[in-house]
């Protein structure tokens, strides 16, 4: 039985096709490129696999990130995890003297408006429901 791809690494390699060599083997580029490379099915990207999206030159939608109080971090991410079905990045814009502004950074036009419709993540995470 032939081993079947995971999405993150159909995806690392779509980039790589995009990017000048970058010689390293696959499974060490997916380790530095995402935040759970081999567990889960959580498409968040490290701040290496953000950059190489860049390079790619990889469509985005940056949406600002307001703090939801009643919710913690822990559950927070847990929802992004199982429900945020593209390559997403979480940042914060840091401007000295200003508050630091957090973000998350899409890379999928649907999610992104879909996201937009909605108002903000945290009203968008509520309306989807995760398939068991």
């Amino acid at each position: 039985m032939p081993n079947r791809k995971t999405l993150k690494q159909t995806i690392t390699e779509a980039v790589l096709a995009e990017l000048p060599h970058v010689g390293k083997p696959l499974d060490k580029i997916m380790f530095e490129w995402w935040m759970t490379a081999t567990s889960g099915d959580s498409l968040r990207l490290s701040d290496l696999g953000d950059l190489h999206f860049k390079l790619a030159e990889i469509e985005f939608y940056q949406c600002p990130l307001k703090v939801n109080k009643k919710e913690s971090h822990y559950s927070f991410i847990t929802d992004l995890s199982k429900k945020i079905k593209c390559p997403y990045y979480l940042g914060v814009n840091k401007v000295e003297g200003q508050k630091a502004e957090p973000y998350i950074r899409l890379y999928d036009s649907k999610i992104a408006m879909m996201m937009t419709l909605y108002g903000d993540i945290h009203s968008y995470l509520d309306s989807i429901k995760v398939r068991k």
